[in-house]
């Protein structure tokens, strides 16, 4: 049996497919470059940075293709002229989405098993040709990849005797799956990496948030400040305002008890007021009329 070695593109096109985000793509790489070994192209093995760098070209690649999530069409996976290395020619975009199953399956290792509909599946992957050759080229690429397929009732399913029109399971062979088991779990590593950055990330916004908070601390008390000074310089103004008009203000006599009187002398009215003794005024009456002779 022919055991397929996966390349750089493959494990691009899963990133895609699978919508692995960016911080997550080193833990992925880490855990496949482990294993990789068994299914991994012998030239991408020798050195983590040379696979690496092939990985994020064909990243780079499938972006510039169109190929961004699940989806986008899984003919642009594989590039113009291509040739299919498992399935028929006209097969290949099964091929494609078949690499893209076997990896899910590897990547997720607590997933035993997806359903999938193969009788439905000529259509939305464009495939044109006898059904009898897809279920052939289905057999095939699960011969290849490490995959078996069982029934809703969990008993094994023979794809070389033809595809029925259910859902059937998929699932790597156990064989394989032990061969897997022996390497260590990434996501149990991930999950550890991650719950110790989110507590760092938890101090850190404490600390930041404490700052904060002296901060509107610091503000309010002097906010407080000018606002108790302004009061004060408009209260001194204020009494210094009052006491220059009280001062520029002139001072009025007393228009109480006021006597008219008329001399026998002169004959002038006289105004006595009543008060102090500077603010006594005499006004000069008009002299009488003569009297009528």
């Amino acid at each position: 049996m022919i055991n397929y070695l996966y390349n750089a593109r493959d494990i691009a096109a899963y990133f895609k497919w699978a919508g692995v985000t960016s911080h997550q793509e080193k833990e992925y790489l880490h855990y496949f470059f482990q294993i990789g070994k068994d299914i991994l192209a012998k030239p991408l093995t020798y050195d983590y940075e040379t696979f690496e760098t092939a990985v994020y070209r064909e990243l780079y690649y499938l972006w510039s293709e169109g190929f961004e999530n699940e989806f986008s069409d899984i003919a642009t996976i594989a590039p113009k002229g291509a040739v299919s290395l498992i399935c028929d020619q006209e097969f290949i975009t099964l091929e494609s989405y078949m690499k893209l199953l076997a990896l899910h399956l590897i990547f997720s290792r607590n997933l035993p098993y997806v359903h999938v509909n193969f009788t439905g599946l000529m259509l939305p992957l464009g495939l044109k040709g006898d059904f009898a050759d897809f279920e052939r080229n289905v057999a095939v690429a699960c011969d290849t990849l490490h995959l078996a397929t069982e029934d809703v009732f969990a008993q094994p399913f023979d794809l070389h005797l033809g595809i029925p029109d259910e859902k059937l399971r998929l699932c790597l062979e156990p064989e394989f799956r032990k061969n897997l088991s022996a390497h260590e779990d990434f996501r149990k590593r991930f999950i550890k990496n991650a719950a110790s950055r989110l507590q760092e990330l938890k101090k850190t916004s404490a600390e930041i948030q404490e700052k904060e908070e002296k901060k509107k601390q610091r503000l309010l008390k002097r906010k407080q400040a000018r606002e108790a000074a302004k009061a004060e310089r408009e209260a001194e103004k204020a009494r210094k305002a009052k006491s220059e008009e009280k001062a520029s203000k002139p001072k009025k006599a007393s228009e109480k008890n006021v006597k008219p009187e008329k001399t026998a002398e002169t004959g002038a009215i006289i105004e006595i007021v009543v008060g102090k003794p500077q603010d006594v005024t005499v006004k000069k009456a008009t002299k009488s009329k003569k009297k009528e002779e």
